[in-house]
């Protein structure tokens, strides 16, 4: 049996969960019967993907796959181990020798201290016996000191010795894909054998780079490709694409079965507290795709956007690299731009929801988004020049246009206080009458005007006997939603100008009821 190593994998298709990777190799075969051992495969293949192309009139008679725990890189290890086996030897020495050293200076210095003790010793014994000490003892030393530093330099040796063993050893549990093939050949002959396969170990997503130099422009939205792979191979110079295809393993039709009605207790979602049910109602405001984080990890990668060739194929869109790509098999995250769109089909807006949260949001209604032709992924905000946070970028929306959240600005000031003056409770009969009052103060602090939404909101009645009633003292709203409760105001605020909002209402309901 014959083994061949695959030389290269010459290209990988990377779709949004998976990867088709191609792989070669060219076969010495006699004619007649070969049996034919391959390495070097994935070891995290799908088997029934796998399809083999060889010509010259040769019959692949069978073929098997295996996973093999013992073949990778055991010349390697056994190397490395007969490498550390030495070197502990050397340690071994080494130590010995500082301490023969040690134990040397100690007696030297003994014997110089006893032979100058006595009465009887004359000077220039004694300065002979100094003079031998230094001269002695400064040898002793200098050996000391440097059989100190070898130690250093082994003990270092050894523990990266013992680290590379424990990589291979790593590697080794990784395993290696390996074909075990029969091929007949009518002649001798040299043909190349072409391997495609399937692999779930692989993936990458979209992530967006929002780059805004003033409100108002163009928005540079940059698209970067993160790849990941754990498939057990390293793609060295692979020739490699970016599918947003989704390959799906179990392609089978989805069947019906019989939609059977069954009476269950009834659900009665005014039942749960009111402001987190509200809450949630508010969430639906537009800034609903934006999902804000604290930080942004830094990550180099590579500005691959002039080499992409970007083609629409019927179900999906590719991104062929053209030229010789790496991709780790560590699992670690690789960055690749892929080039940028220029949106100016934009409206920007300020918005706060005081209720929840007195920070105003600058809010970028993009318009015809759905003609991008973009993924779903996080998005990094940059306006001019500085990091403001993150958002995700619902790229996949059947919206026509889309909110994106660009960040808050500090210089909209927002304060919201219940005015206590104005909040009573008062009994008549069986019925409690509760008035609350709340006013909200808007600043525009910037040298430019702003137009800004507030959105605010008053309970309402789930029950006959509750009735809620919206006083008219209230700021008149641009947009009053009775069912919801919900106020919208559209403001514009010259430079340093305020604005309040005062909102009034009253809850009438039996004594002895609690209100949730």
């Amino acid at each position: 049996m014959f083994t061949f190593l695959l030389s290269a994998i010459t290209s990988v298709s990377l779709f949004l969960n998976g990867a088709e990777i191609n792989q070669t190799e060219t076969l010495s075969l006699q004619k007649g019967q070969n049996e034919i051992r391959v390495e070097g495969l994935s070891p995290k293949l799908n088997i029934p993907s796998i399809q083999l192309t060889l010509g010259g009139g040769t019959v692949i008679t069978s073929s098997q796959f295996i996973t093999d725990y013992l073949s990778v890189n055991n010349a390697d290890k056994d190397n490395l181990t007969l490498q550390l086996q030495t070197k502990q030897d050397e340690l071994k020495q080494l130590q010995s020798l500082k301490s023969t050293l040690t134990n040397s200076l100690t007696l030297l210095q003994s014997g110089v201290e006893a032979s100058i003790s006595s009465d009887k010793v004359s000077t220039t014994t004694i300065d002979a016996n100094l003079l031998y000490y230094k001269n002695k003892a400064a040898a002793l030393q200098k050996e000391l000191t440097q059989t100190e530093k070898s130690i250093e330099q082994t003990e270092q040796l050894i523990q990266q010795l013992k680290k590379q063993i424990s990589e291979q050893s790593t590697k080794s549990k990784n395993r290696c894909g390996v074909l075990l093939l029969s091929v007949s050949s009518p002649k001798a002959q040299k043909q190349e054998l072409k391997i495609k396969y399937f692999t779930s170990a692989a993936s990458w997503s979209m992530q967006y780079d929002v780059n805004i130099d003033k409100i108002g422009q163009p928005i540079q939205l940059v698209k970067k490709a993160v790849l990941t792979q754990t498939t057990g191979l390293d793609w060295n110079k692979v020739q490699l694409t970016l599918s947003t295809a989704m390959p799906s393993t179990n392609n089978q039709v989805p069947t019906l079965s019989p939609w059977k009605l069954r009476f269950k207790e009834e659900y009665r979602p005014e039942k749960r507290a009111a402001n987190t049910y509200m809450a949630k109602e508010v969430a639906a405001a537009p800034m609903e795709d934006a999902m804000m984080v604290e930080a942004e990890e830094e990550t180099a990668y590579s500005t691959a956007a002039s080499v992409i060739t970007t083609t629409q194929q019927d179900l999906s869109l590719e991104y062929r690299i053209d030229v010789p790509y790496d991709v780790q098999g560590n699992g670690k995250e690789q960055i690749i731009a892929l080039g940028e769109e220029k949106l100016t089909d934009i409206d920007f807006t300020y918005q706060v929801v005081p209720k929840y949260n007195t920070d105003v949001f600058l809010v970028a209604e993009i318009h015809n988004w759905s003609k991008l032709n973009l993924l779903d992924g996080l998005a990094s905000v940059h306006y001019n020049g500085t990091f403001f946070g993150q958002t995700y970028l619902s790229a996949s929306s059947v919206k026509e246009n889309i909110y994106l959240t660009l960040g808050n600005d500090p210089a909209i000031q927002v304060k919201r206080e219940q005015l206590r003056e104005f909040t009573t409770t008062k009994t008549l009969g069986s019925t409690k009458e509760q008035t609350y009052a709340y006013q909200t103060t808007i600043r525009n602090t910037k040298s430019e005007p702003v137009n800004i939404t507030v959105k605010d909101q008053y309970p309402v009645s789930a029950h006959k006997d509750i009735r809620v009633t919206l006083s008219n003292k209230t700021t008149a709203a641009a947009e009053n939603n009775t069912e919801k409760g919900y106020l919208t105001y559209k403001l514009s605020l010259q430079p340093s100008a305020s604005q309040d909002l005062y909102l009034e209402y009253t809850i009438k309901s039996p004594t002895d009821k609690t209100i949730r």
